[in-house]
């Protein structure tokens, strides 16, 4: 699997390619030194849980400021932008309960009736009224959108203007094995709540992934009419 394109260069596809690795190495370290401190981190409510939520938030506000400067350039607002905007905040106070221990709010209405861990949040309640895992086709999702398409569009240059799909955004190359290994981890295998280092990995993906496009339309590589965000001599496949 090609992790990294050669026209990707700079610290984002470094920290991209390397960050992942060494974060599962520390995790791993947590968890053969102190299992109760390792619990503790990536319990509900713990510090991975906020950590998710910061970085949603964060590659929100990326994507927020990158749709702004595509418009100022380019004149035209970029629908994926925008909706990742929406997905990115939308997640992050999903991943908190939408702020409901903080606040101390009790768990009411269809919440209460059907919410699987008796949480304010739209997630728990699918599972609860559907009994399907949410994290199980956010693993499938995800690793198609970040470890597959990536790859298998890698040599598209542009895509037709009559698809629905025109400026759909792939992640770049670098982020394949961060969105592989935060699959992996959505699978629980130790202590059943890897998940939520899954979800880390997977909000660090979003967010190196926004900065990388920030970067493309600061170098003025940000083609509005083709499939993916191509600099002046070769495609990084970010788009």
């Amino acid at each position: 699997m090609v992790l990294i394109h050669k026209s990707e260069t700079g610290w984002i596809p470094r920290l991209g390619l390397y960050l992942f690795p060494i974060l599962t190495l520390v995790f791993i370290a947590f968890y053969l030194i102190d299992k109760g401190l390792y619990r503790q981190i990536i319990r509900e409510d713990g510090v991975v849980e906020w950590m998710t939520f910061a970085f949603l938030i964060a590659a929100g506000m990326l994507s927020l400021f990158i749709a702004s400067r595509i418009k100022s350039r380019y004149n035209y607002f970029h629908w994926f932008f925008i909706l990742f905007v929406g997905f990115n905040f939308l997640a992050g106070l999903e991943e908190i309960s939408w702020g409901q221990r903080v606040f101390n709010i009790e768990t009411t209405g269809v919440f209460r009736e059907y919410s699987d861990q008796n949480e304010i949040n739209l997630h728990n309640t699918f599972q609860g009224i559907f009994q399907i895992k949410t994290k199980h086709i956010a693993l499938l999702v995800l690793f198609v959108y970040g470890s597959l398409l990536p790859g298998l569009m890698r040599n598209r240059q542009s895509i037709s203007d009559t698809l629905p799909l025109r400026h759909f955004i792939l992640p770049p190359m670098f982020l394949r094995g961060g969105f592989t290994i935060a699959a992996i981890l959505m699978l629980d295998f130790q202590t059943g709540h890897e998940e939520e280092i899954g979800e880390l990995f997977f909000s660090i993906c979003f967010f190196i992934m926004m900065l990388w496009n920030l970067t493309l339309v600061k170098r003025g590589c940000f083609r509005p009419n083709t499939y993916f965000s191509i600099p002046k001599r070769m495609p990084s496949f970010s788009e």
